[in-house]
Formats: structure tokens, C-alpha cells, sequence
């Protein structure tokens, strides 16, 4: 029940708009999008990210990359140019229609469906590199914490994982705090937006100490955090590099 909003709002903004759902620029809207300066802008986010990871001190393998929250591809492809092999996931089928459509590297993209909060079509251990970025924040927490959990299981020893999530306030679990959140972050937000005309699209956080706990109660270290200084929102956004 979590995800159900999730998936409707983007197999709907994927079946009319996919590349302005990814990245909401104005002038691109109703299918303003040149892909071939959508697909650069990912090719330079990746290289910029694993750049910021070697300057880390961390060298994860090149073999297998995961996008989580890949849309259209955008990031998948541009890991294919830096690992052998590169496995997008999303929660919309027609994102997945979307990016099978764009992708130029053949068998090594592979894209998956899935709406579970889980992922149980990837084996542990299977993956060098796993990066999501502005796609945590459109998933309910009760979701979200369980992805986090699954990017360490999939991970390969002395893998990295990189992920984006806002930060905020925590909420203890079952109080009157965490059922307000979940009341105003959801339903309220979803028909205020409606009621806008804009798509029904969810903004959620996860404290920062809980992030950290999820990722090393999964048996992985968090390296590094830091504000993602891109972030157009008033809440504090965060990126976690992870490494098991």
C-alpha cells in the first residue's frame, strides 16, 4: 500500500511526459526534452560521482552498476560507458518502455519493473556500484529505509553504494508524530496538488541518525555525508556514500 500511490503517479507522468518527470526543467515540459542533452546530463552526473568517490579513497569494481529509480535511463546508460554491465529499476513500466526505447548498449542495460519494497530479483552480493539520486524522496519512509537495507544486501564486498534522501526531524515509530507525517506527507500533499492541477508526486525525509542505523544494522559503513548543494528545496538534502 505504501508504493500504490507511488507507482499510479508515475506510470501516469511516464506514460505522458517521461523525460520532463525525470528532470522538471519548465521549458521542457510537454515533451520539450532534446534526449540528447538529457542523456549528457547523466553522462556527466556519473562521471562526476565516481570522481567524487575516488577522491574518497574508494575504488569499487567495474563490473556491475545498479540505477535505482532509473526512469528512462538517464544514469543506467551512462553506467554502461563506465561498468561492464548496468541494471536499471524502476517502479513504472512505462519508464521502463521509455528507457528500453533509448537504450543504445544492448544487452549489457538491462531494465526492471519492480513495486515491491524490496528487491527480490537481485541476488546478494551482485553489484560493484549502487547510486540513486531523486528517487528516495518520492518514497514513503516505511519503503525508502527497507531500499536502503537492499542496496547493502546487493552489494559486493569493498562495493559502493551512493544514495540521495533528504533529511529531517525523526519520528518514533507508532507515535502520534510519525501517523501526522504520514498523513500530511501522503494523502493531504497528493490532493493539494491535485486540487492544483500539478501531479499528485510525494516529498518524504528520513532523519539522518536512522539512515545511518538502517545502514549499518545491513552490516555496511556510511563513509561519507554531505548536502547536495544542487537540492532547489528548503529541507536539507543529503547524499550517503556507503561502502560494505
Amino acid at each position: 500500500m505504501a508504493l500504490k500511490h507511488v507507482q499510479e503517479t508515475y506510470e501516469k507522468l511516464g506514460a505522458e511526459d517521461p523525460l520532463y518527470a525525470v528532470l522538471s526543467f519548465s521549458e521542457t515540459k510537454r515533451n520539450r526534452w532534446n534526449p540528447e542533452e538529457f542523456f549528457a546530463r547523466g553522462r556527466e552526473e556519473i562521471h562526476a560521482v565516481l570522481e567524487f568517490v575516488s577522491r574518497l579513497g574508494l575504488e569499487p569494481g567495474r563490473g556491475r552498476a545498479l540505477d535505482f529509480g532509473c526512469g528512462a535511463g538517464r544514469l543506467t546508460q551512462a553506467l554502461c560507458e563506465e561498468f561492464d554491465e548496468a541494471v536499471g529499476v524502476d517502479i513504472s513500466s512505462t519508464m521502463i518502455d521509455t528507457a528500453n526505447r533509448f537504450n543504445k548498449q544492448g544487452g549489457r542495460c538491462r531494465y526492471l519493473v519492480n513495486t515491491s519494497d524490496h528487491l527480490p530479483m537481485l541476488e546478494d552480493g551482485s553489484f560493484d556500484f549502487v547510486y540513486s539520486n531523486i528517487t528516495l524522496q518520492h518514497v514513503p519512509p516505511e519503503a525508502s529505509t527497507r531500499y536502503i537495507a537492499e542496496f547493502v544486501r546487493v552489494l559486493r564486498p569493498g562495493g559502493v553504494a551512493l544514495f540521495q534522501l533528504p533529511d529531517g526531524p525523526f519520528h518514533k515509530p507508532g507515535g502520534l508524530g510519525e501517523r501526522w507525517y504520514a498523513f500530511r506527507r501522503g494523502p493531504f500533499r497528493r490532493f493539494w496538488k491535485r486540487i492544483r492541477g500539478k501531479a499528485p508526486v510525494e516529498i518524504h525525509y528520513v532523519n539522518r541518525k536512522r539512515v545511518c542505523e538502517i545502514v549499518e544494522k545491513a552490516g555496511a559503513t556510511v563513509v561519507d555525508v554531505r548536502e547536495d548543494d544542487t537540492a532547489r528545496r528548503k529541507r536539507r538534502s543529503l547524499f550517503y556514500t556507503v561502502t560494505a
